[in-house]
């Protein structure tokens, strides 16, 4: 398969199909539109992949085992979703001509900024050394056809499973993302593909936010969004921060869940427990924990401290065990990965 070919893949697993597995998720509320569908159908993809590669590494599966059956899986979401679209009107075809013209010129500087970045990202790929390990290991499950059996620093088998990694097999999400793009090189998929893809996310979640915010101000829709980018474009007086991490290495796990995820959980955590009438439904706050566990470690950590936060906030101001314990059932995948990480250290 040529080149362009893998790439027009690469944008049917990674654009196509979240957008339209996302539907599925969306269909019952009154209104949605196609970058909440995005947005949706990464943490179904995300939540999915973690929960059929952690038992399939248990009972050492092939890699192909899971191609497959997460090929499946995704795919046939993703036409049921596109079912869905066509069939129920409710989430809305957007409008980008009606919603350009007249608009504010920081929505103009915003996207300036944004192609830029994104011209950036994927043409200056940065070489990390952390690649070392999480590139290295999406390559090496590619070339052995196994799921963290093989050292990637060594070639040789693991005595034991690797304790850091293994509930978070993101860099196994690389792989097979790789072969369902035609055998793409998990390299070039990290480098050129995942990052500007994952900063499109990026700014889709960022939008939801002005959209909470500034409900019904688009100018200063506009004015954050213009904001967030600069700040983002000039955060490089850390190594350690959010802005760093977006705009250096975005194909790891952990660069994904800080630009990502994280801000993706505030705004669902502050939609869900927050609202009166929850914005949308408690399976997606679910899905959002299960995939911050997918990325990182780290996310099995800091998911469930911020929707337990949220928590806390939400029984402060309605007074509803009922919400309040709904919020905590949402934090159950992490605190059982984070008791089996405990156990394996």
């Amino acid at each position: 398969m040529s080149f362009i070919g893998k790439g027009l893949l690469a944008l049917i697993w990674l654009m196509a199909v979240p957008a339209f597995a996302g539907a599925l998720f969306l269909h019952k509320k009154k209104t949605a539109t196609r970058i909440e569908c995005l947005l949706t159908g990464y943490l179904f993809l995300f939540s999915l992949f973690e929960l059929l590669t952690l038992p399939m590494i248990y009972f050492k599966a092939p890699l192909h085992i899971l191609v497959i059956c997460f090929g499946i899986l995704a795919g046939g979401a993703a036409f049921a979703g596109a079912f869905l679209l066509i069939k129920d009107k409710r989430i809305r075809r957007p409008d980008i001509v009606g919603y350009l013209r007249g608009s504010s010129p920081f929505l103009w500087a915003a996207l300036l900024v944004i192609a830029f970045q994104l011209a950036v990202v994927t043409v200056l790929a940065h070489f990390d050394a952390d690649d070392a390990f999480y590139v290295a290991a999406g390559t090496t499950a590619v070339e052995t056809d196994t799921i963290f059996e093989i050292n990637a620093y060594t070639g040789i088998p693991y005595s034991s499973l690797p304790y850091r990694y293994v509930l978070s097999p993101f860099p196994i999400f690389l792989a097979v993302i790789s072969q369902l793009c035609g055998g793409l090189h998990a390299a070039i998929m990290a480098h050129t593909v995942f990052p500007p893809i994952f900063l499109i996310c990026v700014y889709c979640g960022v939008y939801q936010l002005s959209r909470k915010w500034f409900k019904d101000d688009r100018n200063a829709q506009a004015i954050f969004l213009f904001l967030t980018a600069m700040l983002c474009w000039f955060s490089a007086y850390s190594v350690y921060n959010a802005g760093n991490f977006q705009m250096v290495r975005l194909w790891q796990g952990k660069a994904v869940l800080a630009a990502f995820l994280l801000p993706l959980v505030f705004y669902l955590s502050s939609s869900v427990i927050l609202e009166e009438q929850p914005r949308y439904s408690w399976l997606l706050l679910l899905m959002a924990d299960i995939s911050c566990c997918l990325l990182s470690s780290m996310g099995i950590i800091l998911a469930p401290l911020m929707i337990g936060i949220f928590a806390l906030l939400g029984l402060l101001r309605f007074k509803s065990p009922k919400r309040t314990l709904y919020a905590l059932l949402c934090c159950i995948p992490s605190v059982v990965l984070g008791a089996i990480y405990l156990l394996l250290i």
